[in-house]
């Protein structure tokens, strides 16, 4: 009996519905004339069969390997010890990408093999070609709605896990910064007795109102910085250039999937920079002058209005109006934040 070529599908566990489409697809539009090996069918392991010496010995035999890349699997080092076992064999190795990462993209040394998209028929039809060239027949074509539409229904499950995977490691990376910005426009519009009795980790800020004559308070000693001395505007300014570089890292690595709305997010937080430099630089002068009535005079005409007073130029309330202004719009940030994190974290628990 003359056996047939084996094809190797390297994958992950959960990555294993579309390794098996990709075999169906590829075995039914060759007329089984090859074999397809993926770990996790069971018709290539079967009940009490040697789980790793089945493992062994298709990739020992096998004529090609296609690795199933994704954010997520090109993180596992199994994927490229199945990977160097190919290169070592001498035999092709092809990288076939889904879910949002591309082939230029891949990590090395998956990088340096010529790879291509699962959901492209070009790609698709390269690869039936190099399958030609092993079995020693024509090339099939690859027209095929069901095996496409299959493919799309499960890259859009395998991303939205991504998504919500990637929006946990997003909330955890922010999280000690967004509870301190928490705390900051808390701290700038309360009393500094009853700032010690709040759990600003789960201060719903969307219930929180103040008014404009509130944020006197701002001059005060930060009760978390309380041994270096640091203000709560001070605290303020530093926190959310912390949070803007941590979100410049989240929107520059292109690994991440980050939900539309919380990009847009991110986007906001990312240039809302001038609101917090327009007052920081004045208000530092002011704080740190040695003519202390000029503070004084600030916090007076603060506590004499309850709204938001006219702009006037030359006045040195406009500089605590700027600072309001950043009060109010962090503070609905966050309530729009932590809503949509929320949205996503929820829903994959149910």
């Amino acid at each position: 009996m003359i056996s047939k070529p084996v094809i190797f599908i390297s994958h992950i566990t959960e990555e294993k519905d579309i390794s098996i489409a990709l075999k169906n697809f590829i075995e039914k539009k060759f007329l089984k004339t090859v074999d397809v090996f993926v770990s996790s069918h069971e018709e290539s392991i079967k009940l009490g069969d040697d789980w790793m010496g089945n493992i062994k010995k298709s990739m020992k035999d096998c004529s090609l390997t296609i690795l199933i890349c994704s954010p997520i699997s090109i993180t596992r080092p199994w994927l490229n010890f199945e990977a160097g076992a190919g290169w070592v064999k001498d035999i092709p190795v092809i990288p076939f990408c889904h879910s949002g990462i591309i082939p230029s993209k891949l990590p090395v040394p998956i990088n340096s093999f010529q790879g291509g998209l699962l959901n492209s028929k070009a790609d698709l039809s390269k690869l039936f070609g190099r399958i030609a060239e092993i079995t020693h027949i024509t090339a099939p074509d690859i027209d095929d709605e069901d095996f496409f539409n299959s493919l799309n229904t499960i890259e859009n499950q395998i991303k939205n896990g991504l998504i919500v995977k990637d929006t946990k490691f997003i909330k955890n990376l922010l999280l000690r910064q967004v509870s301190l910005l928490k705390y900051c426009i808390y701290a700038s519009t309360t009393d500094l007795g009853k700032i010690s009795s709040i759990d600003t980790d789960n201060l719903d800020l969307s219930n929180y109102n103040f008014k404009f004559s509130d944020i006197y308070n701002l001059f005060n000693t930060s009760l978390l910085m309380i041994f270096t001395g640091k203000k709560i505007y001070q605290l303020y300014n530093q926190i959310i250039h912390e949070i803007i570089e941590n979100i410049k890292f989240l929107l520059l690595y292109q690994e991440i999937n980050i939900a539309p709305n919380i990009r847009n997010l991110l986007n906001q937080m990312l240039f809302s920079l001038p609101l917090t430099d327009d007052w920081f630089n004045m208000l530092s002068m002011i704080d740190l002058n040695h003519n202390s009535s000029i503070k004084e005079t600030l916090v007076n005409l603060i506590k004499e209005h309850s709204s938001v007073p006219s702009l006037t130029p030359g006045n040195i309330i406009i500089h605590a109006i700027f600072y309001y202004n950043s009060l109010i719009f962090y503070k609905n940030w966050i309530t729009n934040y932590e809503n949509e994190i929320n949205a996503i974290l929820v829903d994959s628990e149910n």
